[in-house]
């Protein structure tokens, strides 16, 4: 299918649409996608990568065995 069509498709469901969060959801995308064909992180998501950084270079992380153990304990308590 061409561009211009797949375009114009897009362009009348988009129309049709009324659900508010998922055309919010949907400029995100286009934003993201418009403005450097990269996701940009917003404030509250570059704190969270850089505290989950800082976490890292401390030390402060768990094994896949560590945790798989703790969700069985979890588990057999429940």
């Amino acid at each position: 299918m061409e561009v211009n069509s797949l375009k114009n498709i897009l362009i009348q469901r988009i129309h049709d649409i009324n659900d508010e969060a998922f055309l919010n959801a949907l400029k995100v995308l286009t934003d993201a996608k418009i403005e450097n064909d990269k996701y940009q992180l917003n404030q509250f998501e570059q704190e969270k990568v850089n505290k989950a950084r800082q976490q890292y270079a401390n030390g402060e992380t768990f094994s896949q065995e560590d945790i798989k153990q703790e969700i069985d304990a979890w588990l057999k308590s429940a």
